[in-house]
Order: structure tokens, then C-alpha cells, then sequence
């Protein structure tokens, strides 16, 4: 059985981090490091389909 819950204390407080609101250091932007991820990912599967095209 669990304790019973005070209801009159409430959580602690979040801490406010503003380094977790900067800009990254590359690139400007999270949306841009997304967009280079995923166009790396891209290149990637092109270039395995096209090996296997080649070598089959």
C-alpha cells in the first residue's frame, strides 16, 4: 500500500537552465543539424543503392 499523499505540499521547483535555450554551435540551429542529419542518412541510402545496383 502506498503513503498517503499530503496534499498541501506541492513539487519543487524547476530550475530555469537558459544553456539549454542557446543556439548550437554549429550550424545556427537545431532544425539545420536535423536537416543535415536526415541528408546524410539520405546520401547514404542513395549511395548503398546505387553499390548494390553496380556490383549485382
Amino acid at each position: 500500500m502506498s503513503p498517503p499523499v499530503n496534499p498541501s505540499s506541492s513539487p519543487a521547483p524547476v530550475e530555469k537552465r537558459p544553456e539549454l535555450d542557446d543556439a548550437p554551435p554549429l550550424l545556427g540551429s537545431w532544425r539545420n543539424i536535423y536537416l543535415l542529419v536526415v541528408g546524410v542518412f539520405v546520401l547514404f541510402v542513395v549511395l548503398s543503392a546505387a553499390l548494390t545496383w553496380v556490383y549485382s
